[in-house]
C-alpha cells in the first residue's frame, strides 16, 4: 500500500477519534456500568422507600385492589414480579398533571394482614441515570428516545465506525510484526502506540458491533420513518388490533394463566413484569418481560411479549427465540448484541471488561495525539513550548476522564445518603454527577495536567472507597442479597486499581521530560519566572 494513501488514512483515524473520543470515552465507562444496571437499582433502594414484597399468588389481588381504589392507574401501570429481584413495591403507576405536566409515582402493595398499601415517593434508579449517560454522553436537552445527546452519539457513532475502519487499514502493513506486541522503553510514544493497538484489535468486532448498533439506536425513529415511506407507502407497517368494547378489570387474564399461555409458546420464559397500557381503553396492550437464560432476547435483561391483557392468546410473539423469523431475528441479533444478554452474568462481566476497554483506546489515542505533536515541535527550540491545542487536549483527557468516574462516585454517595422519602432523589443525584464532573474539568484547567491528574485520582479514590464504607456504616451489608454487597465488593476493587495507578503515576513523574505537558517542571519554571529565574539550558533526554 502506497504511503500516501497510508498517512491519508493515519489523519482520518486521527481526527475522527480526537472528534469521537471523548464523548465516547464517557459512554463506554458509563455503558460498562450499565451491564449490572439491575444490581445498581437494587444497591440505591432504601427501607423507608422500599414496601413489602408478597407471594406470587397475592398478585391477581393486588392488580385487583389497586385498580379498585386507583382506576387512575389503569393508564399505565407495572407489576414487578418475584422473579424481578428487589425493586422498590411490587406495582407502581404513574398520574401526570395536567396542567404542569409533572409526573407523580405511587407505589403498592400488602402490609402483614394482607390489607392494601400506597405510597407516593421517588427512589432513585441510579442505574437508569447511569444508562441515560451511555445513551446521551450527559448531555443535556430531551428525554427518552428524544434526547439531543442521543442524536449527538449517533454521529459520534459513525465517526467511531470511521476510525475503527482507517485505524485497521493503517495497522494492516506491520500486522504480523505488531499484533499483540507490548514495547516498554524510552520510546513512550511506540509504548502507548502499542497498547492502544493491542486494545483495539483484540476488541475489533466488539467495537464494530457498538458502532453499528450505536448508530441505528439514535437514528432509529427517522430509519423507521424513512423505511415506511419508501416501502409501505400509505400503508400500515404493523397491524393493530381492531379496537374492541372497554372491558373490566376483573375480566384481566390472572397472572399465572398469562405464564402458562406464554410458556405454551415459549417453555423457557420465566416471567418477571408486567406492563399494563389503556386498560380502561377499547385497545389495552400489555408488555410482559420474561427471563430466558443464555438466549438471544429484546430487551436489556428480559425478553418481551406483547399482547391483550384480556385474551389469553399471545398474538405478537414473533419477538420470542422460538418464533423468530428472519425479519424479527436480525432485529433482536443486533439489539442483544448491543446490551450482552444471551450469555447470562459470564457475557456481562466480558462487555463490562471490553466496555473499560473501549474508554482506555480512547484514553490512549489521545496521549498519542498530544505526544506526536511533541515529537514534531523538537529540533525547533532547545526547550519547545507545547502547542495551547495540545495542552487543551491533555487537560480535556484529565478532566474528562476523571470528571466522570468522580460524578457517577459523587452521585453514588448522594443516592446512598440522603433520604428518598423526603427530596426529590432524581434531581439531586443528576446533581450531585454534573457537579463532580465539572468541578474535575474546572480542576484539570486550573492545575498542570500532571498536578491535577495526581488530585483528582486522589479525591476519586477516596469517593470511590467510601462507597463500601457507607454502605458498612448504614448497616445494609448484613444480610443484603448478593448483587446488593457485589456493587460495594467492585467499588472497593476500583478503589484498590486506583491507588496503583496512583502510585505507578508518582514512579514515573521523575522520569517526564521537561519539554511535555505532563511535566511539572513547566509549573515551578512559572513560578521561577516571577523571581527572573530562566529556565535551565539543559534537561534530561529520559522519554516522557
Amino acid at each position: 500500500m502506497r504511503v500516501e494513501l497510508i498517512k491519508t488514512y493515519k489523519s482520518v483515524h486521527t481526527w475522527t477519534g480526537i472528534l469521537a473520543g471523548l464523548f465516547l470515552y464517557i459512554a463506554f465507562i458509563a455503558g460498562a456500568l450499565t451491564m449490572f444496571k439491575g444490581p445498581l437499582n437494587q444497591w440505591a433502594l432504601q427501607p423507608e422507600t422500599t414496601l413489602p414484597s408478597i407471594s406470587v399468588n397475592q398478585y391477581d389481588s393486588l392488580i385487583s385492589e389497586v385498580l379498585q381504589a386507583h382506576p387512575e392507574a389503569a393508564k399505565q401501570m407495572t407489576v414487578q414480579l418475584p422473579l424481578a429481584g428487589l425493586k422498590a413495591a411490587p406495582v407502581s403507576w404513574e398520574i401526570e398533571d395536567e396542567e404542569t405536566h409533572g409526573h407523580t409515582l405511587w407505589y403498592a402493595s400488602f402490609n402483614e394482614k394482607g390489607e392494601l398499601i400506597t405510597q407516593s415517593f421517588t427512589v432513585s434508579a441510579i442505574g437508569e441515570f447511569v444508562d441515560h449517560l451511555h445513551r446521551t454522553a450527559g448531555i443535556p436537552g430531551g428525554e427518552g428516545h428524544d434526547a439531543f445527546g442521543t442524536y449527538v452519539l449517533g454521529v459520534v457513532a459513525a465517526l467511531y465506525f470511521v476510525a475503527l475502519i482507517s485505524g485497521l487499514i493503517v495497522f494492516l502493513p506491520t500486522w504480523f510484526k505488531d499484533l499483540l506486541v507490548l514495547r516498554k522503553g524510552k520510546n513512550r510514544k511506540r509504548y502507548w502506540l502499542d497498547f492502544h493497538n493491542v486494545l483495539g484489535i483484540t476488541s475489533l468486532p466488539f467495537h464494530l458491533i457498538i458502532a453499528f448498533t450505536a448508530f441505528v439506536f439514535a437514528f432509529h425513529d427517522p430509519l423507521y420513518g424513512a423505511l415506511r415511506v419508501a416501502v409501505y407507502g400509505d400503508s400500515p407497517m404493523f397491524t393493530r388490533p381492531a379496537p374492541a368494547e372497554v372491558k373490566s378489570f376483573s375480566e384481566l387474564v390472572p397472572v399465572a394463566e398469562l405464564e402458562t399461555a406464554i410458556q405454551e409458546r415459549e417453555p423457557k420464559f420465566q416471567m418477571a413484569e408486567i406492563l399494563y397500557m389503556g386498560l380502561d381503553t377499547r385497545s389495552p396492550r400489555m408488555r410482559v418481560g420474561g427471563l430466558m437464560h443464555g438466549e438471544v432476547v429484546r430487551g436489556a435483561e428480559y425478553a418481551y411479549v406483547l399482547g391483550n391483557p384480556y385474551l389469553r392468546e399471545v398474538p405478537y410473539s414473533s419477538i420470542l427465540p422460538s418464533n423468530f423469523n428472519g425479519y424479527s431475528g436480525t432485529v433482536v441479533s443486533i439489539f442483544s448484541l448491543h446490551f450482552g444478554n444471551f450469555g447470562g452474568n459470564a457475557v456481562r462481566w466480558i462487555y463490562f471488561a471490553l466496555g473499560i476497554m473501549g474508554a482506555l483506546i480512547f484514553f490512549t489515542g489521545n496521549l498519542l495525539w498530544i505526544e506526536s505533536r511533541r515529537k514534531k515541535r523538537r529540533g525547533q527550540d532547545e526547550l519547545p513550548v507545547q502547542t495551547t491545542s495540545s495542552m487543551v487536549m491533555a487537560r480535556l483527557t484529565v478532566g474528562v476522564g476523571l470528571g466522570t468516574i468522580l460524578g457517577i462516585a459523587v452521585s453514588m454517595l448522594t443516592v446512598k445518603w440522603l433520604p428518598h422519602a423526603q427530596v426529590d432523589i432524581e434531581f439531586w443525584q443528576k446533581a450531585a454527577y454534573y457537579s463532580g464532573f465539572f468541578l474535575a474539568v474546572a480542576w484539570a484547567f486550573i492545575r498542570r495536567p500532571m498536578v491535577a491528574a495526581r488530585q483528582l485520582l486522589i479525591f476519586c479514590t477516596a469517593t470511590i472507597v467510601l462507597i463500601p464504607i457507607s454502605s458498612l456504616i448504614k448497616g445494609e451489608l448484613l444480610g443484603a442479597v448478593t448483587p446488593v454487597w457485589a456493587v460495594d465488593l467492585v467499588a472497593l476493587l476500583i478503589g484498590i486499581s486506583f491507588i496503583l495507578v496512583l502510585a505507578c503515576l508518582r514512579k514515573r513523574q521523575s522520569k517526564i521530560e521537561p519539554d511535555s505537558v505532563w511535566s511539572e517542571i513547566a509549573e515551578q519554571s512559572d513560578i521561577e519566572n516571577d523571581i527572573a529565574s530562566p529556565l535551565p539550558n539543559t534537561h534530561p533526554q529520559a522519554s516522557g
